[in-house]
């Protein structure tokens, strides 16, 4: 199964912060991460709160992304017909048009599933094809979102090993979530 080998808790603050910088076009990053959190009801009461992280895999060539071992997890090991989940992810890169596909097919067949995306990075943005998928992702209900100070400020404080160290922005987080924002708002209309 793809999720079974590094699924962590928390990354180390390098890792972070290489991974997660909000660049417009970062060269040489080519890990994709989701720091997820999900939180299950049944009968309208909060029953668990998971939350850990995914990174893409490459196995004997086939490529295994962050979201499809995300969906391959959840599936097996949480995923009940009689329970409503509220998912978000945090990612350093948006879905790519293949497994946007795939994440709003999931979300059209399980009714009993939301998911929010924040994400620090659009991926191949300027391409129409990438661009479709994530706006089927937001047709299929998906919160689709550019990560702010607030939500880097919380993965740091969630998922990273900080030792209790504060989140320190980089120089133009905020123009870059802007620029990324505004973005992302002309591909979803």
């Amino acid at each position: 199964m793809p999720w079974i080998s590094d699924h962590v808790a928390r990354l180390d603050p390098e890792t972070f912060y290489f991974q997660f910088h909000n660049l417009l076009y970062a060269y040489g990053r080519n890990c994709s991460y989701i720091c997820y959190r999900v939180k299950t009801w049944k009968h309208r009461s909060p029953v668990s709160f998971d939350w850990g992280v995914f990174h893409n895999q490459v196995y004997a060539g086939t490529h295994c992304h962050s979201e499809r071992r995300f969906l391959s997890w959840f599936c097996a090991k949480k995923l009940r017909p009689d329970e409503c989940y509220h998912i978000t992810w945090f990612m350093s890169w948006s879905p790519c048009m293949k497994c946007a596909e795939l994440v709003a097919g999931f979300l059209g067949m399980y009714q009993n599933v939301t998911l929010s995306i924040f994400t620090a990075r659009l991926y191949y943005f300027q391409k129409p094809q990438y661009r479709k998928g994530l706006l089927r992702l937001s047709d299929q209900g998906a919160c689709v979102d550019i990560m702010s100070y607030q939500e880097f400020k919380y993965c740091w404080k969630k998922f990273v090993y900080s030792q209790r160290r504060p989140f320190r922005p980089w120089k133009k987080l905020k123009r870059n979530y802007q620029l990324l924002a505004a973005e992302l708002e002309d591909i979803l209309g």
